[in-house]
């Protein structure tokens, strides 16, 4: 193993976890990195002083993406919320407890009081939000077309996230070898190999999607309608799966407006203040603000800037004292015509204007255990009202 040390100054200081994450999309090559923030280094870690050449090269290419032109306005905090905080390793916690068991690289199952987080979040956006919007109640499959994807532009904005979905060929001789490979020797990948179908779906990564595909042609009555689901997404992050703050099998909650500029714009406003009081309610640290994807494309730069510009991403960001930043548990999504025109969805004859806001289950769990610990009694009042009232609701 040999160890890289690459400048990076030309990024943006306020790119540089983004910077980080794209980091394990560079090379196979790569066993580890860290960017250090004082002087502006990423040390990389690679397999053999052959791979460094081409690794050093991938690096800089990574970095020109990063620097090159103006990301836009500066971030802008529109709320924070502070609090002494413990420091709390939650992940050990929840694996000591049993309420989480990891079957996998960034999947896990949660039981105990981290599932009865869930169904309260679950419950809350259904009394807090869904019933403020009106919302339709839709049930999506887990799976996604390819060609859905392309058309809402994932594969130009995300191509490094994507799970695809195969099946054996629908061949006999094939099926029977596979299965007698199997029995005799055990699953391995190698079993797969020249007996794959080509592959037209995907698992989804995120819910908004199947609410765009499946309203294809419509002509809405003005000012439009609003949908809500809750779905399990996958989004392949490579070294970034670390505890719950970045799983490759999460849970997604979005509630969607698709309609008139006015309707969307209104119907967001008013949930980003609906957010804002949550967090205010349950006494949790940290900031709603201005955010943007992390485009892993060249044109990060161009993608970034116009989110920030627009502002058509904004975040609800919860601190984890024991790492020493925020994790994103909520976002704010205006995404203009883009999707009304891919899948012509029209109101008042012109094409839809949509929007939505998501939460990440898990996330949320991490956070909440993160800063107030694992016993209920010491949790803020609201909260601990909430959860009591949650579980006599159970019972009944």
């Amino acid at each position: 193993m040999h160890r890289l040390l690459v400048p990076i100054k030309g990024v943006d200081r306020d790119h540089l976890s983004q910077f980080e994450y794209a980091l394990a999309f560079v090379s196979e090559d790569i066993v580890s990195y860290s960017v250090d923030p004082v002087d502006l280094t990423a040390k990389v870690d690679v397999t053999t002083v052959e791979a460094c050449s081409a690794v050093e090269q991938r690096i800089n290419e990574l970095v020109q993406r990063y620097e090159r032109g103006d990301f836009g306005l500066p971030k802008r905090v529109y709320f924070r919320q502070s609090r002494q905080l413990p420091t709390i390793d939650a992940w050990q916690g929840l694996l000591d407890r049993k309420w989480i068991t990891p079957v996998g690289k960034g999947h896990v199952v949660l039981r105990g009081l981290a599932a009865t987080l869930v169904a309260l979040l679950e419950v809350k956006i259904d009394t807090m939000f869904s019933r403020a919007f009106c919302a339709e109640r839709e049930f999506y499959p887990s799976t996604i077309l390819c060609e859905t994807l392309d058309r809402a532009h994932h594969f130009t904005s995300f191509p490094e996230h994507m799970d695809f979905v195969a099946h054996l060929k629908p061949d006999l001789t094939i099926i029977k070898e596979f299965e007698k490979q199997c029995r005799e020797e055990g699953w391995s990948a190698v079993a797969h190999k020249g007996r794959m179908a080509e592959h037209d779906y995907a698992v989804a990564p995120s819910c908004c999607y199947h609410c765009y595909e499946a309203m294809e042609g419509w002509r809405l009555a003005s000012p439009g309608r609003s949908v809500t689901a809750t779905l399990g997404c996958h989004r392949y992050e490579g070294a970034n799966h670390r505890s719950l703050s970045r799983l490759r099998a999460f849970t997604m909650r979005e509630v969607v407006w698709v309609g008139h500029p006015d309707y969307v714009v209104e119907s967001r406003r008013k949930a980003e203040e609906l957010i804002v009081q949550w967090a205010k309610d349950w006494e949790l640290a940290g900031t709603f603000e201005t955010a943007n994807d992390s485009f892993f494309t060249n044109d990060y730069s161009v993608k970034a800037s116009f989110q920030r510009q627009q502002q058509a991403k904004k975040e609800l960001r919860l601190e984890i004292p024991a790492e020493g930043h925020s994790i994103s548990v909520f976002s704010s999504n205006f995404h203009g015509t883009t999707f009304g025109k891919a899948f012509n969805i029209s109101v008042e004859d012109r094409p839809a204007t949509s929007g939505c806001v998501g939460w990440g289950y898990e996330r949320w769990v991490y956070a909440i255990f993160s800063q107030l610990g694992f016993d209920p009694n010491l949790w803020p009042p609201r909260l601990r009202d909430d959860l009591e009232c949650h579980n006599r609701a159970s019972i009944q």
